[in-house]
């Protein structure tokens, strides 16, 4: 009778908690989200070029003819009225019916990345 109860008691056992394990996948993880309260032009803006716009539009050598380095060149882009967000806004963006939506031949900006340059934008294109 010890047996069987002892082996009752070892499957029960193993079905109630063997079964149990911890699924790293149903962990909620923080969500990230994008600030655009205090866009900086010397932080996120130049951040943001950097990585995906000088490549082809820096210095003498720019194959646009287009030099993001300076920013009174990339404070006039910015403000431009051309299109609906100006034509920094909408090549980004994919918006406002501008030609050239960039970067050429790759992939379109992270939304934050667009998000934080459409709030620099709206701000103004301060030098901050």
């Amino acid at each position: 009778m010890k047996k069987i109860f002892f082996y009752t008691t070892a499957i029960i056992f193993v079905f109630a908690f063997g079964s149990c394990y911890y699924d790293k996948t149903q962990v909620q993880y923080p969500a990230t989200t994008c600030d655009t309260t205090n866009v900086s032009y010397n932080i996120d803006i130049v951040n943001i070029l950097n990585a995906s716009c000088q490549g082809c539009h820096k210095g003498s050598s720019s194959s646009s003819g287009i030099n993001l380095y300076d920013y009174a060149t990339i404070k006039s882009l910015a403000l431009d009225g051309k299109y609906v967000y100006g034509s920094l806004v909408s090549s980004v963006s994919y918006q406002g019916g501008n030609p050239n939506p960039m970067p050429q031949g790759g992939n379109q900006l992270p939304e934050c990345d667009i998000n934080k340059i459409r709030a620099w934008v709206n701000l103004g294109a301060p030098d901050n």
